[in-house]
């Protein structure tokens, strides 16, 4: 079973932009017990002091992996990796979760790490 620390982690195997980063580390500090996040990405984007567009990005990418759950206008941590109230009330949310299908995290099957996009070299046309 995942916990947040697992998390952390593999961070790096997630491919997160560092917004997404910031995003999901909002997410965790304002979740309640569960992982139910009562902000809307309005607030998250006044926090960070960005644009709700970033924000709105960031979420797309929080949520391809598995991390954030949207369900309509309501956003919540993978039950995986959701702070709860008591050891009891965790093992009875996930084991509720397998049972109704935990949400996998994605984490990206690369063989090799692409490369940065914008950082490689750059090559001129000689003429």
């Amino acid at each position: 079973m995942l916990m947040v620390t697992d998390l952390f982690a593999m961070l790096p195997r997630l491919e997160l932009t560092p917004t997404a980063i910031n995003v999901l580390s909002v997410m965790i500090s304002k979740q309640q017990p569960g992982g139910a996040v009562p902000i809307t990405q309005a607030e998250v984007a006044e926090e960070l002091d960005i644009l709700p567009s970033v924000v709105s990005r960031a979420m797309a990418l929080l949520a391809e992996r598995g991390l954030v759950l949207r369900r309509g206008h309501r956003y919540s941590l993978n039950p995986a990796i959701a702070g709860y109230t008591s050891e009891s009330e965790m093992q009875t949310t996930l084991a509720k979760a397998v049972r109704d299908g935990l949400p996998s995290i994605n984490v990206p099957k690369y063989e090799r790490r692409p490369p940065k996009s914008g950082k490689g070299r750059r090559l001129a046309v000689a003429s």
